[in-house]
């Protein structure tokens, strides 16, 4: 069933308000707040690429580009800055040498869980005068739309 212009314009609009609101300075402030090492949403984005790749071979470089949606050289240079800073570890694939495994330090673990509670919190902050209906409802809904929106038109 095709959805009105005016209902596709309503849901674009409330999606880049969104987006913009996580990027305010003052959402940013208070997300990295007493954050010593991870001051960035991008350092975010690529701990967690690793994260969420560390029970398969390992991440990649190309994993977290992937994840990041940025091109891999955009990652290479993100990934260098966080082996440099002890939160990620590279190392030579054992079955590949021409492939690097990524892995998260103790540190780097440590600081996603601390800045992933910090998410927890504000978010919960954020919707806390919601019951837990509309809180579930929008859960089920957000879900719905990611799986559309990542779905590939080609396919």
């Amino acid at each position: 069933m095709p959805v009105s212009s005016v209902n596709a314009n309503s849901l674009d609009d409330l999606l880049s308000r969104i987006h913009r609101a996580r990027q305010l300075p003052g959402w940013r402030r208070r997300l990295f707040a007493g954050q010593q090492m991870v001051d960035s949403l991008a350092t975010v984005r690529a701990l967690r690429a690793v994260e969420q790749h560390a029970g398969e071979s390992g991440a990649s470089v190309r994993d977290v580009a992937d994840y990041m949606a940025v091109e891999h050289s955009t990652a290479s240079r993100t990934v260098a800055g966080l082996v440099s800073r002890g939160l990620l570890s590279k190392h030579s694939h054992e079955n590949d040498q021409r492939r690097c495994v990524l892995a998260l330090t103790e540190t780097g673990r440590k600081e996603l869980r601390d800045i992933t509670r910090r998410r927890h919190e504000m978010m919960a902050e954020t919707v806390q005068e919601w019951s837990d209906r509309d809180v579930e409802t929008l859960i089920e809904l957000l879900g719905r739309l990611s799986v559309d929106l990542e779905r590939d038109p080609s396919a």
